[in-house]
């Protein structure tokens, strides 16, 4: 959901053919009731499209079957990145749905009190629904028709739920378990009352934010954020907010299908008979699809986050603070009943889901930055051009995923206490040098340290200087700058061969890929 690649974003509008007929098909909307059984539909999302972290199978799915059920005869045009990315961008979705700017679409239950319609907001009750089990039970089950009745009047036609991530506490520096950590603390909330309402339960000041909350966390300004797994992995983030609370799940992220309340009476009946059957389809494919935590938890783990468990009494103590936000949700008569069901099917799926990481992975994440004394002396690593070739098979021996990025020919020199990082791509799947193919530098900085302890200390403006990348920095490299957070490790050299190794507290980097030959 959040990327800071993506916090100044025009409107993309992306034309998806849902079928090979795209030549034979040019109906318009107003041609829906004068015969014709051809109509396309404009769907909007605020992200970068329905489903870019792997994790969104739902609106995934409506897209796609929007054709396949009407055998080529609804077509979808898709308008990515709406809203312009700000923190009421989702909520943007809604109101251009209910006022018929946009056709329909998919936004979060989350979105839809700042658009002004209420009666979703329960969906939220915080460390309620837990477990992708419950969350299934609830979109598939009687509460979600309930809950899609809740639009009627609003201009905007309920369709389906569709399962979303489940969303965790996420915090710099160290984190945040039991109540005692969130006092006094800033924290990103998503736009959405009940979050803001959870969070200052907590004792913590929430601050509505979208994707720049990455920006907040890096400055030091905001402690921590709700998120989830397969969204920070997505993002290519590591220690910024690397600390996981495995065993709190804040909420759900559920997806409202919807279609414009206008444009669906538009349509003729065949046609909103199609747009039905899509959804229930959809509806199916978000609860049949898996949602394996555990594959996203191991890359974030290698790009140095942790996953730390709440003790119970820390638990106790959560669910305590978070009582007045479950007794003002059922204090609304409309909310009371509402609220009773869904605590009802997540009694029948008792959570918490927790990820399966490795015992590694459990230790609490040291943020990168925290290397408050690094040494201002120049390391004793000879001075040289030394070089690697790392195929995708090397890159997964050492722990990263499959196509994370680091297949490639990469070239270090170090030269008069700096260094310089580049790589050249190299034929195979998946991506290579980073997630960019150009042939640059894209690291610089010092080398410092004393005997074999060696600290890489990154240099981005030196970097934007060098190859014109954007600052901030940016975890992905994309056209930013990054990274700019030193990293400790050992250094051993035989030879002509040259290898690192990982002190604690420190991720994974390229270098520890090794290892590395003297060339020059």
């Amino acid at each position: 959901m959040d990327s800071t690649r993506r916090r100044v974003v025009a409107r993309a509008v992306i034309a998806i053919a849902v079928t090979a007929l795209v030549a034979a098909c040019t109906a318009t909307k107003s041609a829906d009731k004068s015969g014709g059984d051809t109509a396309v539909l404009t769907l909007a999302t605020f992200e970068d499209g329905p489903n870019e972290n792997g994790q969104n199978h739902g609106p995934q799915a409506f897209v796609d079957n929007l054709g396949k059920v009407s055998q080529g005869r609804l077509k979808v045009e898709l308008k990515t990145a709406f809203g312009g990315g700000g923190a009421e961008a989702e909520s943007n979705v809604v109101r251009a749905i209910a006022s018929g700017e946009v056709d329909g679409g998919w936004p979060s239950t989350r979105a839809f009190a700042k658009a002004g319609i209420t009666g979703l907001e329960v969906v939220e009750a915080p460390m309620t629904i837990d477990s992708y089990a419950a969350e299934k039970a609830l979109v598939s089950g009687p509460v979600a028709g309930k809950l899609l009745g809740r639009l009627d009047g609003s201009g905007v036609v309920g369709l389906g739920l569709a399962v979303g991530p489940l969303r965790r506490p996420f915090a710099a520096k160290t984190p945040v378990l039991g109540p005692e950590d969130w006092k006094g603390i800033s924290f990103r909330v998503f736009n959405s009352p009940v979050q803001a309402d959870a969070v200052q339960a907590l004792g913590a000041t929430p601050a509505n934010l979208s994707f720049s909350f990455i920006d907040g966390i890096r400055a030091g300004t905001l402690r921590g954020a709700e998120f989830d797994i397969a969204q920070y992995a997505h993002n290519g983030f590591g220690t910024e907010a690397g600390n996981v609370t495995a065993n709190v799940v804040l909420w759900p992220k559920v997806f409202v299908l919807t279609l414009s309340k206008q444009r669906f009476d538009a349509l003729t009946a065949q046609q909103q008979t199609w747009v039905r059957e899509a959804a229930k389809q959809a509806v199916t494919a978000s609860v049949d699809a898996p949602y394996d935590e555990a594959s996203a938890a191991r890359t974030i783990c290698g790009n140095g986050a942790r996953f730390l468990d709440a003790a119970p009494a820390q638990l106790k103590g959560l669910r305590a603070k978070l009582r007045p936000v479950l007794d003002g949700l059922a204090a609304d008569p409309t909310n009371a009943q509402l609220l009773r069901d869904i605590q009802a099917v997540a009694a029948q799926h008792p959570g918490p889901e927790v990820p399966d990481v490795p015992a590694s992975c459990r230790q609490g994440a040291t943020s990168n930055g925290s290397l408050d004394q690094v040494p201002t002396t120049v390391s004793a690593l000879p001075d040289g051009v030394y070089r690697r070739q790392i195929t995708q098979e090397d890159a997964v021996s050492a722990g990263a995923s499959p196509g994370e990025g680091f297949a490639g020919i990469w070239t270090m020199r170090v030269s008069r206490g700096t260094y310089e990082n580049r790589c050249r791509p190299v034929p195979g799947p998946g991506k290579v040098c980073g997630g960019t193919v150009a042939d640059r530098p894209l690291e610089v900085g010092d080398v410092r340290g004393a005997g074999r302890t060696l600290y890489f200390v990154p240099n981005a403006e030196r970097l934007s200087r060098l190859t014109g990348c954007k600052l901030p920095v940016s975890s992905t490299l994309n056209d930013h700058c990054g990274p700019d957070d030193p990293y400790r490790v050992t250094w051993a050299l035989s030879g002509d061969k040259l290898t690192f190794s990982e002190l604690p507290g420190q991720y994974g980097r390229i270098e520890l890929i090794g290892p590395w030959q003297k060339i020059a």
